[in-house]
């Protein structure tokens, strides 16, 4: 089968999150063709098989596709693209759809997930924010007459997509209630789970049976989403009543941060802010340390998650789908039970106590994740459900 992935947000592909390499190669090991598809502007020498419409035509033209002779198409459509997604199915393309959410979508289904999500993302100014609130209001109006712009995309990019994947269990169970809701309730079928497929490093990774010790945050930490103040917090309250454990090594990979957790590295020497770092360097920390932890806001389908979990590290953090679905009931990490300090630094003393009391095997953790979460396990999950 000739598989595309379609890349439709003009980045160039090697600035990308988006593990693209993973997802060709995961689908050639199914015995299938595959190549991305993407404007001639993110075509910048990634190493991928790639093709591009001419100048000007972009991914809207029908002769384009009718050409390439495309069986499926991989899609990261976050919910939206239904121009094209529509496109591709009048050509006769089979379409697998990635949301990469929480689920929580729709004023109406989810007013405060919206909320947060709106008022929070990319805004740190007060009087913006206000006029973000004021915006959502006239919104939330309109969706109970089912006339939101926003929820109309969502629902018609549902309706082009054969298969529609989140990163989870509680995601896709959010986002049928939000079809349910919205009166699309027979979309609801076309949920599926798959998380992203992760850089290849974090599934061979030999070396697993090492000492490990304390704990791993890898994020943006200049974006809200991820909650910097939170995670510092939480921190210097777990650090400061950690008996034996206080000098275990905290390491905090990723740009932006620095004004957070300057007093924190200060109080405790051995908390370290590395900043960004390529995927191999990650993969050494992980190995050596016994849980990443998450502060963030909201999450769809974290890629650092999945590759805690695939170096046989827990995960701890929280209580945002991603993070319940992935725990499974405490048996690969633990939740907080609210957004606040207090209770994340509790979540992450409790994991701690699980790795003491040798609750913890990373050589058990590990395969079930790397199966999950690597480019072949993800691809065939989402093909699988292709109707």
């Amino acid at each position: 089968m000739r598989v595309a992935v379609v890349w439709n947000l003009g980045t160039p592909l090697s600035q990308c999150s988006f593990r693209f390499e993973e997802y060709i190669r995961g689908l050639e090991e199914l015995g299938h063709e595959a190549f991305v598809v993407c404007p001639q502007s993110s075509d910048d020498g990634f190493p991928v098989p790639t093709f591009c419409p001419a100048l000007g035509g972009g991914l809207a033209d029908r002769e384009f596709w009718l050409d390439l002779k495309v069986q499926a198409a991989i899609v990261p459509s976050f919910h939206q693209m239904s121009g094209l997604l529509e496109l591709l199915v009048r050509v006769g393309v089979r379409t697998i759809a990635m949301g990469d959410s929480d689920g929580q979508m729709g004023l109406r289904a989810f007013p405060l997930a919206t909320m947060r999500r709106t008022v929070h993302a990319g805004v740190s100014d007060r009087s913006e924010r206000r006029r973000r609130l004021a915006r959502l209001g006239f919104r939330y109006l309109r969706s109970f007459q089912r006339r939101d712009p926003q929820d109309a995309e969502f629902l018609r990019s549902a309706r082009f997509s054969d298969v529609l994947i989140l990163g989870n269990a509680e995601s896709c169970d959010h986002f049928r209630g939000f079809l349910r809701k919205a009166g699309a309730a027979d979309r609801a079928e076309r949920v599926h789970v798959a998380p992203l497929a992760i850089n290849r490093v974090f599934c061979e990774f030999p070396d697993l049976e090492r000492e490990r010790r304390g704990l791993v945050a890898i994020g943006r930490w200049d974006d809200p989403q991820k909650n910097a103040p939170l995670l510092a917090k939480a921190l210097h309250r777990y650090l400061a009543r950690a008996g034996d454990d206080q000098g275990q090594p905290v390491r905090i990979f990723g740009p932006g941060g620095e004004e957070h957790f300057r007093d924190l590295c200060e109080r405790f020497p051995n908390v370290v802010h590395h900043g960004p770092q390529h995927p191999p360097v990650l993969a050494e920390a992980l190995a050596g340390s016994r849980s990443i932890v998450f502060s963030s806001r909201w999450e769809g389908s974290p890629h650092a998650g999945c590759e805690a979990l695939s170096m046989g590290a827990t995960i701890v953090g929280t209580p945002i789908p991603s993070l319940r679905s992935w725990s499974e009931g405490g048996a690969y990490g633990r939740v907080a039970a609210s957004h606040r300090a207090g209770p994340l630094a509790r979540a992450i003393e409790a994991e701690q106590d699980a790795w003491r009391r040798g609750d913890r095997d990373p050589a058990t953790i590990a395969p079930v994740w790397r199966e999950r979460s690597s480019g072949f396990g993800v691809c065939k999950a989402m093909l699988a459900a292709l109707p």
